[in-house]
């Protein structure tokens, strides 16, 4: 009976299995929220790239007109 209950020791116990599930969640919803977060930042960036060309582009489409106008007279 000593070699079974050894035996039954070392087998992995209900709350053991269930308290490596919970960390491996844990660490897959930080993975997930670090994804998004990098993600977003990637998205940001990219518009705030895109709004400035945008801007640029408005005000030299601006000058080209008024030298038009000038150019015109």
């Amino acid at each position: 009976m000593a070699i079974s209950k050894k035996a039954s020791l070392r087998t992995t116990s209900p709350q053991r299995e269930a308290a490596g599930k919970q960390a491996a969640g844990r660490s897959a919803q930080r993975q997930k929220a670090a994804s998004a977060a990098a993600s977003e930042t990637q998205s940001v960036r990219q518009f705030a790239k895109t709004r400035m060309a945008a801007i640029r582009a408005h005000t030299q489409a601006r000058g080209q007109r008024q030298q038009a106008k000038r150019d015109a007279r």
